[in-house]
């Protein structure tokens, strides 16, 4: 595959393991996809999935603890250890578990996308003749979760839409803005504090005043993050009264020039030095449809 970008060349790797195992050729597939794969989650999960359709379920298993290792939050790889514990307790009946493993939406053919180490899949049908017969509770359970992660995958997508947008909303000359998992980040350009004040200067106040225009008839909820630095003799860490104090004189600037009420904001101290600015940082959470 020479003169092919390292991407690319990844993506023909899992498509051609993904062919070989569809054909029952699992120790090619293993062959081909085994070296190199420590340290990339998608071809470990393809891996761990090849071994599980071939029946070698320890092999399948320690495949999908090196994802976890890897990525502790993904889904697919949980799922996948859930199933294979099932059928060491008894509770699904073990029979070779074959073709759907690979079937059921779990690897990509070329073209298909690889996101967040997880293989995102198009379906093809085993060719006729090789499919085992597959074990009717565990073709249930592997619907189930493929269900459930189609779900999970649809939500964060759509979350994420929406916290682009919310972004957009908020962005403001004076602050920047960033999108999270679950919030967008707002922070302000300058300091809004004088030094050893709890409350806003003037200029700070009118940079609250006027940034919290955008927030009007938002559904959203704002947790204000007051930031310090360490206080010589002090605690370095674990934030401090005058952050706290800042964070709540802000919600209160905000929640008077935005007109949503008080209880839309939450209040809390950063760590000592995460910002070296007398600033409060804002995350603003979409709460409505």
């Amino acid at each position: 595959m020479n003169g092919l970008s390292p991407a690319l060349e990844r993506e023909l790797v899992l498509a051609e393991g993904a062919d070989l195992a569809r054909r029952g050729e699992y120790e090619a597939a293993v062959a081909l996809l085994e070296p190199d794969s420590a340290g990339d989650p998608a071809r470990l999960d393809l891996l761990a999935r090849v071994h599980a359709q071939s029946g070698d379920l320890a092999a399948a298993d320690a495949a999908w603890a090196a994802v976890l290792a890897l990525q502790p939050g993904n889904s697919a790889a949980k799922a996948g250890r859930r199933v294979i514990a099932k059928v060491h307790s008894g509770r699904l009946r073990r029979r070779p578990i074959r073709r759907h493993l690979l079937t059921a939406g779990a690897v990509a053919a070329i073209g298909g996308a690889i996101a967040g180490g997880i293989v995102l899949t198009t379906r093809q049908a085993p060719p006729v003749g090789t499919m085992a017969k597959p074990d009717d509770g565990l073709r249930a359970e592997l619907g189930r979760l493929h269900s459930e992660q189609s779900r999970d995958a649809a939500a964060a997508k759509e979350r994420q839409e929406k916290l682009k947008q919310l972004a957009k909303t908020l962005a403001a000359p004076g602050v920047s803005t960033k999108v999270g998992t679950d919030a967008v980040t707002v922070s302000f350009d300058g300091s809004l504090f004088s030094p050893n004040a709890t409350a806003p200067n003037e200029s700070g106040r009118a940079m609250l005043t006027t940034w919290a225009l955008v927030l009007k008839g938002q559904s959203i909820r704002v947790t204000v993050l007051g930031h310090g630095m360490p206080v010589p003799g002090g605690p370095a860490s674990g934030g401090s009264t005058v952050s706290l104090a800042r964070a709540a004189s802000a919600a209160r600037v905000l929640a008077g020039a935005s007109g949503l009420p008080l209880t839309a904001f939450a209040v809390a101290t950063a760590d000592q030095g995460e910002n070296p600015a007398r600033t409060v940082t804002l995350e603003v959470r979409p709460t409505g449809g």
